[in-house]
C-alpha cells in the first residue's frame, strides 16, 4: 500500500441520482449500489446520501494511513478536530474524518489488510470454481459431438 495518498473520494449530496447522471454523462463513470444510503463509484470513490439537512454536503478525500490511532493524535496534536472517530465499513476498514486548521474536512483511512486478503483469496476461489465448471461442461459438449 503506497503511504499516505489520497485512496477514495466521496460526495456528500441530497440527491445521488442527480450527481450520478451528472459525473456519468461527463466523465462515463459506472455507478453501483454499495449499501442504502451509498453508492460506489468504479474506480474513483462514492457517492453518499447526507443523512439529514444539517450535515454538510460536498467532498471528503481519503488518505491511507496505516494506524488510525496514531494519526488521530498526530491529528489533534496539529490542530485539526476529529468530527468522526474510527468508524467501521464492515470487511473493509476504518475510517476517521477530521477538519484541519482551516476548517477542510479530509478523512483518514485504515484498511482492514486482513478481511481484505481473505476477500481477494474467495473473489480467486470463486474464479477458480467457474472456469472449472466451464471447462468441465466444454469437456462434455465435445464428448458427445465425438459420439
Amino acid at each position: 500500500m503506497p503511504k499516505n495518498v489520497i485512496q477514495h473520494i466521496e460526495w456528500t449530496t441530497r440527491d445521488t441520482k442527480r450527481l450520478q447522471d451528472f459525473y456519468g454523462r461527463i466523465f462515463d463513470w459506472k455507478f453501483r449500489q454499495a449499501m442504502p444510503d451509498y453508492t460506489m463509484i468504479d474506480g474513483v470513490g462514492g457517492l453518499f446520501t447526507a443523512p439529514d439537512q444539517q450535515m454538510p454536503t460536498g467532498i471528503t478525500c481519503y488518505v491511507n494511513v496505516k494506524d488510525l490511532a496514531a494519526t488521530e493524535a498526530k491529528i489533534v496534536a496539529a490542530g485539526g478536530q476529529i468530527y468522526k472517530s474510527k468508524q467501521e465499513v464492515p470487511g473493509m476498514g476504518w475510517f476517521t474524518i477530521f477538519g484541519d486548521p482551516d476548517g477542510n474536512t479530509i478523512a483518514a483511512w485504515q484498511p482492514n489488510l486482513k478481511a481484505m486478503a481473505a476477500n481477494q483469496r474467495a473473489a480467486a476461489a470463486r474464479t477458480a470454481a467457474r472456469t472449472a465448471t466451464k471447462k468441465k461442461k466444454a469437456g462434455k459438449a465435445k464428448a458427445k459431438k465425438k459420439k
